[in-house]
């Protein structure tokens, strides 16, 4: 009975009940207006009150934290200028204050004595201020004074100041979680007043509904299509995305093609304008075709076209082509890149080299977009343990200090044709499909790679790859002939001065490192004075202060011609070979350093050194002989033997002592020019080799202008010993076991 009712007057009942659906509705507008109204009011009043008074209190703790620091500028001087330097700053900071204090008189809402309590003891503070540059520019000022009457006055002003601000900023705090309790009550009045109305307005819907079900049926099929192709075009607003962005990066370089070439027409006879029009079409083409080669590889990736090649190459070659590429493209944007490699055991290797560069590439072009000039980049590669008997694992990781990313955007990074939010916003173009093709490539190789980024601090990739090794040896390198060869890396960078090392000491030489040009000098000079020069001298092109070429100049006035010395450098040295091969350069070693390049240019450089060493140790009979006298100073008795021995072979007379106090007793008694040299042991009973020395230098300056040469020859290879050793008037330091080129090498310079 009731459905044919409502069939009869299915009309009036259908207007009826939207009339109530539509009262229910006003209802509840009117409700949720009114609570809106009631949220924002109490909103308001938090922006107005405590969240002002955090914020002013939080300039009062600044300006307090400054007024404690400054007296202690008095306590270092009481000039006219640091006292009206500091009343400016109090001049200042009272400004500020005053605004502050007045703010919070007006807006502090919690309890009425503590703002006026910290405004009372500030004009207190200001009288204690006034009174301490009062007594510093006081005639008989001192620090002592000053700082009792900073400690007496001022201090529990400044700390009575913490205290009230303190006080404020929780008496603020508890306002604020008072309007939040408020804001959270009236929250839940709403809700359940919302609750009510949609319980009733739900009755009102359905009973409609069984009115007109036929009705609702059509429009829930319609609903459903509508679900369906939002679905669908969820699944394409990447792609939808994308064309927008293609439609703007590819029209962009377009319009620079077609612009150019229209102005090349136009000045056809203008020859630099033209050639500065191709070039800029030049530049123009090449994003073009960056953009649609994406498009394609992208395609190919997605539909499985693309595979893995499998050919031979060296590492530092293909790190040689990336660096040619990407030097010049640092250098016009004002960055700075630098490329270490660490721990390369193997360099020959079997893989697809041109998917590789183009790992390092996509991320390269990553950096350098979104690194602002004046930044930096950094490419570390070094090779892991294996995990795969036949293949390496090499790690390469790049590092930027641009804009970074957010923790959203890195999930969805390697997703295709995402790009970040700035990129749209800002002149940096591109497909999105960068990381993409990254991420299938490096999947594709069975690697991995790894993202970490803080915004405006900077981006980390890390790309870890197993890479085929070549089934020949690396090089078959004789490192036998740079065994325990000496050698010295300076380098302003501790990490390249470290990895250089490490290098140098797997190819069996002997290495030290110093950070700057100056150092290095020093260390050279020593060791030429103690007759154990280095073998060869690394040094940076680019270092503050000292820069390579200088620092060869002075090496060069020291040791001469014979120490081989190889400039490092990060840059094309075309522009400074001729200068640095006239200072005295022997080589060039491009940066990054790799270890079989190394090898090769130390062989070279070393080959020729060793062999004449090695002959003039087995010829002794070629050696030439000297004239002189010679005082020798040693209490070892087989040691005496042996020195003895070796310096009569050379034709040179020898008178032996047993310590220092003999020594100079000795010399004292003989005429000023009867001895021409004296070999001094350091470590001597009754008076050691470096009183001695001191007694000797103290009695000829008694004498006259008369320099005895004194070469110590010590056990103690320390350097600490070595310049104790020079510090007493020393002139050479050689080490024991003496050998006989050495000590050959010692009397051709004093004899």
């Amino acid at each position: 009975m009731l459905h044919k009712m409502i069939k009869v007057n299915a009309n009036i009942i259908s207007k009826a009940i939207t009339v109530i659906i539509i009262l229910i509705i006003i209802v509840y507008y009117t409700i949720t207006i009114y609570n809106s109204n009631i949220m924002n009011k109490q909103m308001v009043t938090v922006s107005e009150h405590p969240y002002t008074v955090v914020v002013a209190i939080g300039d009062v703790k600044a300006n307090l934290t400054l007024l404690r620091a400054l007296p202690e500028r008095l306590t270092y001087s009481q000039s006219q200028e640091i006292v009206e330097g500091i009343r400016a700053y109090y001049d200042t900071i009272n400004q500020s204050m005053t605004e502050k204090i007045d703010l919070l008189l007006e807006r502090y809402l919690a309890d009425k004595e503590s703002v006026p309590a910290m405004q009372s003891t500030y004009l207190q503070l200001i009288e204690a201020q006034t009174k301490l540059l009062s007594i510093a520019e006081g005639e008989d000022s001192n620090a002592e004074d000053i700082s009792a009457y900073y400690t007496k006055e001022i201090i529990p002003k400044l700390d009575k100041l913490d205290e009230l601000s303190e006080t404020i900023t929780k008496g603020a705090g508890n306002k604020l979680k008072e309007y939040s309790s408020l804001v959270t009550r009236s929250k839940n009045t709403m809700l359940v007043m919302a609750s009510i109305l949609s319980s009733a307005m739900l009755i009102a819907i359905i009973f409609y509904m069984y009115i007109l079900r036929l009705k609702y049926k059509a429009e829930e099929e319609m609903r459903d299509i509508r679900a369906e192709l939002e679905v669908e075009q969820r699944a394409n607003s990447a792609k939808s995305q994308f064309l927008f962005n293609m439609s703007h990066d590819i029209r962009t370089p377009m319009n620079a093609i077609i612009g150019l070439t229209a102005i090349a027409a136009m000045d056809i006879n203008k020859q630099d304008k033209v050639k500065a029009c191709l070039t800029k079409i030049t530049t123009s083409s090449k994003q073009l075709l960056g953009l649609i080669n994406d498009v394609l590889d992208m395609s190919r990736i997605e539909s499985g076209k693309v595979s893995l090649n499998d050919e031979d190459f060296v590492l530092p070659e293909l790190i040689d082509d990336f660096i040619s590429i990407t030097q010049l493209q640092t250098a016009d944007k004002g960055l700075k890149m630098e490329i270490n490699v660490s721990d390369l055991t193997h360099e020959r290797v079997t893989g697809d080299a041109v998917q590789i560069r183009r790992i390092l590439s996509n991320i390269f072009g990553n950096a350098l977009k979104f690194t602002p000039a004046g930044g930096e980049i950094w490419l570390t590669i070094r090779e892991l343990p294996p995990t795969t008997k036949g293949y390496g694992t090499y790690q390469f990781i790049m590092r930027d200090t641009g804009i970074g990313m957010t923790e959203d955007f890195i999930k969805k990074l390697f997703l295709p044709f995402e790009r970040a939010e700035t990129s749209t916003k800002s002149k940096v173009e591109g497909t999105g499909l960068g990381m993409a093709i990254t991420k299938n490539i490096v999947d594709m190789m069975s690697g991995q790679i790894k993202v970490e980024s803080e915004v405006n601090k900077g981006t980390t990739f890390t790309v870890t790859l197993p890479i085929k090794l070549q089934n020949c040896e690396e090089e078959l390198c004789d490192f036998s002939q740079l065994y325990d060869l000496r050698s010295l890396v300076v380098d302003d960078d501790p990490i390249a001065c470290e990895s250089t090392a490490r290098m140098i000491e797997e190819i069996g030489m002997r290495s030290e490192w110093v950070l700057t040009g100056s150092e290095a000098v020093k260390k050279v000079k020593i060791a030429h004075e103690s007759v154990q020069d280095y073998h060869v001298v690394i040094v940076d092109w680019q270092m503050p202060g000292m820069d390579g070429v200088q620092t060869t100049r002075q090496i060069r006035e020291i040791v001469g011609e014979e120490l081989p010395i190889i400039v490092l450098t990060a840059y094309d040295w075309a522009d400074i070979a001729e200068e640095a091969q006239s200072a005295g350069v022997n080589a060039f070693l491009s940066k990054p350093v790799f270890k079989s390049r190394l090898y090769h240019v130390m062989s070279d450089l070393t080959k020729e050194e060793k062999k004449d060493l090695s002959i003039d140790a087995e010829n002794l009979e070629s050696m030439q002989h000297f004239s002189g006298r010679v005082l020798l100073v040693e209490d070892n008795e087989i040691n005496m033997e042996i020195a003895e021995e070796f310096i009569r072979y050379f034709g040179v007379d020898i008178e032996k002592v047993w310590n220092g106090l003999e020594a100079v007793e000795r010399i004292k008694a003989v005429a000023p020019d009867y001895y021409d040299l004296v070999f001094m042991d350091i470590q001597m009973p009754h008076m050691d080799g470096y009183e001695a020395t001191q007694e000797i230098r103290k009695f000829e300056k008694e004498q006259g202008d008369t320099h005895l040469p004194i070469v110590a020859m010590s056990a103690n290879a320390f350097i600490e010993e070595i310049n104790k050793g020079y510090a007493c008037g020393m002139d050479s330091y050689i080490t024991k076991p003496v050998e006989l080129v050495t000590l050959y090498s010692v009397l051709k310079k004093y004899l």
